[in-house]
C-alpha cells in the first residue's frame, strides 16, 4: 500500500449522490469505515433533510436511539456523552444518525461542525443527493471534497449532468474541480456502462473518477460489516478516500 494510501481521510468530506439509489449511504460508510480500520477518529454525519438509514445501515456493533438533534438540544457535552449519543460500526466509526423528529436546519449544522471541530475528528457526510437545501450552508462554507456518487446505468450516467450543474451553481468551478466522480457498480452481471467513456467525457471538468464494483455483502441489504467486504472493494474505498485527501491537500489527480 501506498503512503498516499495511508494518510488521513480529510477533516471533512462531502458526499453526494446523483440520484436517488446512487450509493451515497453505503459510499459514506466505507470511506469512513476505511478511515476508522487505519485508526482515525472518524464520525460519518446523516446530512439529509428528515433522516436517512446511515446508521440501520452501518451500525453492526452499537445502534443509538439517539442522534443529532438530541445532541443539538444538548449543548456542549462531554466525550463520553457525545459517544453515547453516536452509534458505531465494528470497524470504529461513530455515526451521528438523524432521528427524524425535526428537519435540519443551518443552525443544527453550526452546532454541529462546532462540535466535531472541537474533538478533532474526520466526518463523512451523507447528504442524500440534494446539495442546495439552505441547511448545507455549514458544511459547504469551506473547500470539502465532494464525492459525488452515481450508479453504473445508462439512466444515471445521463443524469450525472444534472448533479454537476447543482455542484456548479452552487459552488461553481472550485466546487467542480474538488469533485471525485464515483461509479458505483450495483449489478452482479458486470459493468453495464463503459466508465472509460465517462472519463473522456469529463476530463477537465472535475477532479477524476474512481470506480466501486459490485459487492454481494453490499447487494444483500443487511447491517453493513467492513470487514465482510471484498478485498476489491476495500481497496476501491481506499482509493476514493486518498483522492479526496489529495482533493484537500490540492493535489492534481494521480495519472
Amino acid at each position: 500500500m501506498t503512503d498516499q494510501l495511508l494518510q488521513a481521510l480529510p477533516v471533512s468530506t462531502l458526499v453526494l449522490g446523483a440520484c436517488g439509489g446512487a450509493g451515497a449511504t453505503t459510499t459514506t460508510l466505507g470511506l469512513a469505515n476505511t478511515a476508522a480500520a487505519r485508526g482515525g477518529a472518524v464520525v460519518a454525519v446523516d446530512a439529509t433533510p428528515a433522516g436517512g438509514d446511515v446508521a440501520e445501515r452501518g451500525a453492526d456493533a452499537v445502534l443509538s436511539v439517539s442522534g443529532l438533534e438530541q445532541l443539538v438540544a444538548a449543548g456542549p457535552v462531554a466525550d463520553d456523552v457525545f459517544d453515547g449519543y453516536c452509534s458505531r460500526t465494528s470497524a470504529g466509526t461513530r455515526i451521528l444518525n438523524r432521528i427524524g423528529n425535526q428537519t435540519a436546519s443551518e443552525r443544527e449544522f453550526h452546532t454541529v461542525t462546532g462540535t466535531l471541530r472541537a474533538r478533532g475528528v474526520s466526518a463523512v457526510h451523507d447528504l442524500g443527493h440534494r446539495l442546495r437545501a439552505a441547511y448545507l450552508a455549514p458544511l459547504l462554507a469551506t473547500p470539502s471534497p465532494i464525492v459525488l456518487v452515481v450508479p453504473c446505468r445508462a439512466d444515471a450516467f445521463n443524469r450525472l449532468r444534472f448533479a454537476l450543474q447543482s455542484i456548479g451553481d452552487t459552488l461553481g468551478e472550485p466546487g467542480l474541480a474538488r469533485t471525485v466522480v464515483t461509479v458505483s457498480n450495483q449489478d452482479a452481471t458486470g459493468w453495464q456502462v463503459d466508465v472509460d467513456l465517462l472519463r473522456e467525457y469529463l476530463g477537465g471538468q472535475v477532479w477524476g473518477i474512481e470506480t466501486i464494483p459490485y459487492d454481494e455483502h453490499l447487494g444483500m441489504g443487511i447491517v453493513i460489516e467492513h470487514s465482510k467486504l471484498a478485498p476489491d472493494t476495500r481497496a476501491a474505498y481506499e482509493r476514493v478516500s486518498a483522492a479526496a485527501s489529495a482533493v484537500a491537500e490540492g493535489r492534481p489527480e494521480r495519472v
